[in-house]
């Protein structure tokens, strides 16, 4: 489904969705839906409960996301994942392990998620994010 919008755009990001239209033959309006496509990645890609909360995070006030980017995955859940992962490689892991090893992995692909959602917007808001040395040791 397509929606028409009528949008007010410097001169100086309309002269270059003109110029990357004519380098890659594409109509204008691709180009800049194809920009504020890329601006949220995770669009459509995720399942629906999960797209609703990354979602959400929109509707949080900056420190309320400075709270969720900082979050870390719980010390213990982290042990038990490194334990399952160590007895999945040496072959050793039962069926139950194994699930619960998927669980805690979906579990901490969610919060890395949420995190750099919560990072991404912070940026668009106009904040300066941590360098790499400033970020807390996961581990």
């Amino acid at each position: 489904m397509a929606v028409n919008v009528t949008l007010q755009i410097p001169n100086s990001v309309y002269r270059l969705a003109q110029i990357t239209a004519k380098i890659t033959s594409r109509p204008i309006e691709q180009v800049l839906s194809d920009v504020l496509t890329a601006a949220n990645p995770l669009a459509d890609d995720l399942p629906p409960a999960l797209q609703a909360e990354i979602d959400s995070l929109a509707q949080l006030n900056d420190a309320e996301l400075r709270k969720v980017a900082r979050s870390t995955y719980p010390a213990s859940k982290q042990r038990r994942y490194d334990l399952l992962l160590e007895k999945n490689s040496d072959g050793k892991i039962i069926a139950d392990e194994k699930n619960e090893l998927k669980m805690l992995r979906e579990e901490s692909e969610h919060l890395m998620l949420r995190k750099a959602h919560a990072y991404a917007l912070l940026k668009w808001r106009g904040h300066s994010l941590p360098s790499l040395q400033q970020l807390p040791n996961p581990r």
